[in-house]
């Protein structure tokens, strides 16, 4: 049982030390936060420039219904699938499908989103986002 034990936490301490500071983790926890759990405040950790932009006037627009930090209770289940990608030294842009759930586990709809990130001061930040 011990050598068990200590995988798991070789693999535990593995996953919680690897590197988030690529363009493709920053990307994928900005759909985690932003697009699975309707965070905006932790999404706006991650950008930078426009999209932080986007994110203030967004957060500014819901505060009368929900506070900063405050999660929501009914989330759909959104599936992220990468689809495309253009990469460069100091910029990568991401495609992905998302695939909206209800709680029943039927698609509802689908999306395209497109996540432009860039390295501003030694930090991949998002900056900028959309869809279609």
């Amino acid at each position: 049982m011990k050598p068990r034990l200590h995988l798991f936490v070789f693999i535990f301490l593995m996953l919680a030390c690897s590197n988030r500071n690529t363009p493709r983790a920053v990307s994928e926890d900005f759909i985690y936060n932003y697009y699975q759990h309707a965070d905006q405040e932790a999404a706006l950790q991650l950008s930078h420039g426009l999209a932080a932009e986007k994110l203030e006037d967004e957060i500014a627009r819901v505060r009368e219904v929900r506070q900063p930090g405050e999660q929501i209770d009914e989330m759909p289940k959104i599936e992220y699938e990468l689809i495309g990608k253009e990469e460069a030294t100091t910029h990568a842009l991401f495609n992905y499908k998302l695939t909206i759930k209800n709680r029943s586990g039927t698609t509802t709809h689908t999306r395209n989103i497109v996540i432009n990130t860039e390295e501003i001061d030694g930090r991949w930040k998002v900056v900028n986002f959309d869809e279609y």
